[in-house]
């Protein structure tokens, strides 16, 4: 057994009791719940961490022409595009179905604390979660209402795809810029 050896045995031993000691971590990308629909929500602006009509407002307002710039340098072709658009609004549906999702989980959770802080003669309690009921049923008709507008052409949701493809032509313009118009004569 060599010198390095030696110390190599004993660094083993101290980390090991060491990790038995720490909760081993687990990624938190292995978790659906963490994640939100889209290729990379945090180059768009996406807050992972919002929940309900907030991550809605989020997907409709992240940068999406940068995205179509930047896949219009990837791939100039408008098949290309029309898949990433058909894929932006797929996102969108599945962000509205988890938000949907929630509003429904948390609307039967708050019936149930009223009931049983009902019966419990907690009225103060019962009314503070009546109103954050009311509150939550205008989120969920909000969405209900976006959902509804998502194929009507002058919709808030239309404006990722304007974004989209204003973006896409910026690149299909520049890549024209620079193969053709950059050439001397």
């Amino acid at each position: 057994m060599g010198l390095f050896d030696f110390f190599k045995g004993k660094q083993s031993q101290a980390t090991g009791s060491e990790q038995a000691n720490q909760p081993e971590e687990i990624p938190k990308d292995l978790f659906a719940e963490e994640q939100v629909p889209g290729e990379n929500q945090h180059e768009l602006g996406i807050n992972t961490e919002s929940k309900g009509i907030e991550l809605i407002y989020e997907f409709l307002q992240a940068d999406y022409e940068s995205r179509g710039y930047n896949d219009a340098l990837t791939s100039p072709d408008d098949s290309y595009k029309q898949d990433n658009i058909k894929l932006i609004k797929l996102d969108l549906q599945i962000v509205i179905q988890k938000v949907t999702t929630y509003y429904e989980d948390l609307i039967k959770e708050l019936d149930f604390h009223i009931t049983s802080r009902s019966r419990a003669g907690l009225i103060d309690l019962v009314e503070e979660l009546k109103t954050r009921k009311d509150m939550v049923l205008e989120h969920a008709a909000k969405v209900d209402e976006i959902k509804k507008e998502m194929e009507d052409v002058t919709s808030m949701t239309q404006r990722i795809i304007l974004s989209y493809q204003r973006g896409f032509m910026r690149g299909l313009s520049a890549i024209s810029q620079s193969n053709v118009m950059n050439k001397k004569l």
